[in-house]
C-alpha cells in the first residue's frame, strides 16, 4: 500500500530521552528545537509508572531476560510529557510509544487522549500496548493474567467514549454505568489514530480489530528483522477493513556508526509511514546528524 499524499516518502520520529537522563524544560525544548530543525517531524515518549531491579523479573525481550536499561534512570510520565510537548512545539506530531494501556482505567486514558487530541489540534498519537512488567501491573492493581482481554474491552471503551462505537450493555472487566457523559470527546478531525503496538500474533490481531495503524519494532542491526517487519505491513494492510497506518521503530544502540539510511530507504520501499528512532544511549548531535542524513536520501518528508 503507497501513501499518496508523501508519494512514497517518509516521515521521521524520534523517541525522546525521557527515559534515559534527567530533564528540565529548557533542556527539553531546546531537543525538540534541534530535532525540528534537523528534520523530525514527530516525537514519542515511553511509559512506564514502577520500576524494580535488574534481575526482579524476566524481560522477555533480552536474550538473558534480564532488563536491558538502567531501572534507577528518571522515567518522565507519558501523558504529562505528551502534554508538555504539545505546548512548546506546534508543528511535530507527538505519541506513546507505547502506553501501556492494561495498567489504565480505559476512562481515565480516554479522558487523557481526547483532551491531548485537543490542545494539540490533532497532532498526538495514542500508541498502546499490553505491557510486560507483571510486577508493575500488580502494584498499580491489575491483574497482569488478564491483561489481554481488558486491553480489547478497554479499547473499546475508548472508541464508545470517543463516539466511534457502541456502549456496550455490559462490560466483562469494566463496571462503566449507562449514563456516564464522556467529555471532552475529541473535536471533528482530530481524534486520535489508535496505534497499536507489539509484534506477537495478539498484537497484530488487536490492529485489525481495533487499530489504526500498528506500531512495530526492530532492531537496526537486523536488516532481516526489518524485512520481516514489512511483509507483516503489507499482511495487515492486505486483512484489514479499514486503511493503516505503519510506524517502524528502529531501536539503536547508538545514534551513529552504522548505515542506518539504507535500512530507511528498505522501510520506504516496504510502505512504512513514518520510522522512529530509539537509542539505548542518546546524543543529540549524532541524532541529528542521522536525521539529515536520512533527509539527504531523498526518501523522506522535508
Amino acid at each position: 500500500m503507497t501513501r499518496p499524499d508523501t508519494d512514497g516518502q517518509l516521515e521521521l520520529g524520534v523517541a525522546l530521552p525521557t527515559n534515559r537522563k534527567r530533564l528540565t524544560g529548557r533542556e527539553l525544548r531546546r531537543i525538540v528545537g534541534r530535532l525540528e530543525d534537523a528534520g523530525c517531524t514527530s516525537l514519542w515518549v515511553n511509559d512506564h509508572l514502577a520500576a524494580f531491579p535488574v534481575g526482579a523479573e524476566t524481560y522477555p525481550y533480552s536474550p538473558t531476560g534480564e532488563i536491558t536499561w538502567d531501572p534507577g534512570l528518571p522515567q518522565y510520565e507519558a501523558l504529562t510529557t505528551c502534554g508538555y510537548l504539545a505546548c512548546v512545539n506546534d508543528r511535530m506530531k507527538i505519541g506513546t510509544s507505547v502506553l501501556v494501556l492494561p495498567q489504565r482505567h480505559p476512562v481515565e486514558v480516554s479522558k487523557a487522549a481526547a483532551s491531548l487530541a485537543d490542545l494539540s489540534e490533532g497532532r498526538y498519537r495514542l500508541g498502546v500496548g499490553a505491557g510486560w512488567s507483571r510486577r508493575e501491573m500488580a502494584l498499580l492493581g491489575w491483574d497482569p493474567a488478564t491483561r489481554g482481554r481488558r486491553m480489547d474491552e478497554e479499547l473499546d471503551i475508548i472508541r464508545a467514549s470517543w463516539g466511534q462505537g457502541r456502549r456496550a450493555a455490559r462490560w466483562e472487566h469494566y463496571d462503566i454505568p449507562d449514563d456516564v457523559i464522556y467529555e471532552p470527546q475529541p473535536s471533528p478531525g482530530t481524534a486520535p489514530p489508535v496505534l497499536v503496538g507489539g509484534m506477537s500474533p495478539a498484537a497484530t490481531r488487536r490492529v485489525l480489530d481495533y487499530g489504526d495503524g500498528w506500531l512495530a519494532v526492530a532492531p537496526g542491526n537486523d536488516p532481516a528483522a526489518v524485512a520481516r517487519a514489512g511483509a507483516k505491513l503489507a499482511e495487515l494492510r492486505s486483512d484489514a477493513p479499514r486503511p493503516l497506518q505503519g510506524v517502524l521503530k528502529i531501536a539503536l544502540k547508538h545514534p551513529g556508526g552504522q548505515d542506518v539510511a539504507q535500512l530507511v530507504e528498505r522501510a520506504a520501499d516496504d510502505g512504512w509511514d513514518e520510522i522512529s528512532f530509539e537509542f539505548d544511549d542518546w546524543a543529540l548531535d549524532e541524532t541529528c546528524a542521522l536525521l539529515s542524513t536520512c533527509r539527504s536520501r531523498g526518501r523522506t518528508v522535508s
